[in-house]
């Protein structure tokens, strides 16, 4: 099969399309047929970074939608041929390959009516939006967020679920995301580039502040917006960990969250596995609704992911990227 191989950490013109042999699964394992692979900006990170259990060259790789191609022997639940996406093991990865293995726990279905790029699109930023807005945030009706990074895959899925449990949404980005950002049910857009940020937030909330932020960006913006953020609220670190985020003193006891969704394999038990493949489940079937939008901007073929995650990298575009190996 044809594979991207990262031959050594050093970044983006590491990869090289090469051939592997066809996976085959363990007994708790799928093989999957890749039909389309999402591009985050995880992967051209460890294209930089590589992981410490990897050894070189390695297929990279993270997010895939296609159909079961063979199963291992103790899965019951998943046979050859099933619609399936998933978020893979990043320790593993493996997803920039025509096939690819899988915790079948870890799997989630797909409608037959979603594509496999709009499902390609939706694990690492869709996982991630999920846990911000319902696992940490649990946001409803009459609250407030500001979110930062708006424009991209994570603020964009963050945007319309917060919309959809009922918050009112602040959403932060260029002007380029504007229209879409409104498409999907923002109360307002502000464009850090044109704006203050911070005063118009003050405006906006007529001084009141917001219960919650959810921080896409840096360290630097979400200590910025930590002073926008209302007594008991919360704060939401996508971009960042604990120790890099600066937060201005404050008195207001705001509770800080973070949310890494590669360490769910490393540090999580198969219950928290199984729990991002129920949300896997819960988006695709909302995009098979029209209640989601996947936000696919741009189409790849296989043999362009380095071109792809240059573009990625540079954040010049809207939305999400998608490799498609059809």
């Amino acid at each position: 099969m044809k594979a991207w191989k990262l031959t050594q950490p050093e970044g983006i013109q590491c990869l090289k399309l090469s051939r592997a042999s066809r996976p085959t699964p363990a007994a708790d394992e799928v093989c999957i047929k890749v039909n389309a692979a999402g591009l985050n900006p995880i992967d051209y990170k460890l294209a930089h970074w590589g992981y410490a259990t990897w050894s070189y060259p390695h297929i990279i790789g993270l997010d895939v939608a296609g159909t079961v191609a063979s199963v291992g022997d103790s899965v019951r639940h998943f046979r050859p041929g099933d619609r399936v996406m998933c978020f893979l093991d990043p320790r593993v990865a493996g997803g920039f390959a025509e096939y690819t293995l899988a915790k079948a726990y870890a799997v989630s279905r797909l409608p037959e009516t979603v594509s496999f790029t709009d499902a390609a699109a939706l694990p690492c930023a869709g996982y991630t939006a999920w846990l911000a807005v319902h696992d940490k945030l649990r946001l409803q009706t009459g609250q407030s967020v500001v979110i930062s990074g708006a424009g991209g895959g994570v603020g964009g899925f963050a945007v319309q679920l917060a919309k959809q449990a009922g918050a009112t949404v602040y959403a932060i980005a260029e002007n380029q995301h504007h229209m879409r950002l409104y498409d999907y049910g923002a109360d307002h857009v502000i464009d850090p580039e044109t704006e203050n940020t911070a005063m118009r937030l003050i405006e906006l909330t007529e001084d009141k502040r917001v219960h919650a932020v959810i921080d896409c960006i840096s360290a630097k913006s979400g200590s910025m917006l930590s002073a926008l953020i209302r007594y008991n609220g919360h704060i939401v670190m996508i971009a960042d960990q604990f120790n890099q985020v600066p937060l201005m003193a404050t008195t207001k006891a705001i509770s800080l969250h973070e949310v890494a969704l590669h360490g769910t394999y490393a540090h999580g038990l198969i219950e928290h596995i199984q729990h991002l493949a129920d949300i896997g489940n819960q988006l695709a079937n909302w995009v098979a609704e029209g209640r989601l939008d996947a936000m696919v901007s741009q189409v790849f073929s296989f043999d362009a992911l380095p071109e792809a995650l240059e573009l990625l990298k540079r954040q010049q575009h809207s939305g999400k990227l998608v490799l498609s190996l059809e």
